[in-house]
């Protein structure tokens, strides 16, 4: 199945755009967007919750550590097919589990700078496109959620705290498009990226990192835009201007946290201050 991947993925851009997908997309730019979070932190069932919204494929927000505290705050940010439902267990993809993967940034970035304040929010604070249909080759959803994320990081985090977005496949260009606003982000680490929403790293005001692993299927879809169609330039592009690092031995889509890995570490070096412990393809 992961092999037929890049051709269904071409396939349905080819269609979005031949077929009348900019129509499609532009009706649901006109669909009203959800109502903004709410946010507040709770504590239920063990977990530190600072928004959830059940409608839709449902928005939840969690922090691991001492948010008001922080130092360094990295944000993850998932990307499509992530729910509500999701959130914190898929025994079908477990590689993509949010909170999984926020949970192995947080310990990373504990064990390499112990003696810092660090937090880790993952934010499922917008609605991911879900399946392989028009809206996964549309930037619409990528703008709101965006909207969303500037809202949360600068109404919600710590305004002295140095912050990383981590953001994988679809929610780099979330992020990309987040951190073209000031005071959103410090870094943004862009993991299988298949556009960041934007023409160039120019557009972007943070330093931004980029890794796919070799066999990752997202290789295949093209970086492109045309109005609300395509998710705009990839930052594993060496003109894009990001700092492309090599992810070790990780293979497929979804590995990019996995304990151990060289993706994980290196964005755990980020999230913490330790740019310089970071080899790779500087601009």
């Amino acid at each position: 199945m992961i092999r037929r991947l890049p051709a269904l993925l071409l396939c349905a851009l080819m269609a979005c755009v031949g077929l009348g997908c900019g129509a499609r997309a532009g009706a649901e730019a006109k669909a009203p967007p959800p109502d903004p979070l709410e946010y507040g932190e709770s504590v239920v069932e063990g977990h530190r919750i600072l928004a959830e919204d059940p409608s839709g494929s449902g928005r939840v927000v969690e922090v691991l550590g001492d948010l008001d505290g922080a130092e360094h705050v990295a944000v993850v940010v998932p990307g499509s097919g992530q729910t509500r439902d999701n959130f914190r267990a898929n025994r079908a993809n477990p590689g993509a589990v949010p909170l999984t993967n926020g949970r192995a940034l947080y310990a990373a970035m504990r064990d390499r700078a112990p003696a810092r304040a660090a937090a880790v929010v993952v934010w499922l604070g917008y609605l991911p496109p879900q399946g392989y249909g028009p809206e996964l080759a549309g930037i619409v959803r990528a703008r709101r959620g965006a909207e969303a994320l500037v809202r949360f990081t600068r109404e919600v985090l710590p305004a002295d705290a140095h912050v990383t977005l981590a953001c994988h496949s679809y929610g780099t260009a979330v992020c990309g498009l987040a951190a073209a606003h000031a005071d959103v982000a410090d870094d943004v680490v862009a993991l299988a990226c298949p556009g960041m929403g934007v023409t160039d790293g120019d557009a972007i005001r943070a330093r931004v990192w980029a890794t796919r692993a070799s066999d990752d299927w997202i290789r295949w879809v093209p970086s492109l835009r045309a109005g609300p169609v395509g998710l705009g330039a990839d930052a594993m592009d060496p003109d894009f201007g990001a700092v492309r690092f090599d992810p070790g031995d990780i293979s497929g889509h979804t590995q990019y946290y996995r304990p151990g890995s060289a993706a994980l570490a290196a964005t755990a070096a980020v999230a913490v201050g330790e740019r310089a412990a970071v080899g790779g393809e500087r601009p």
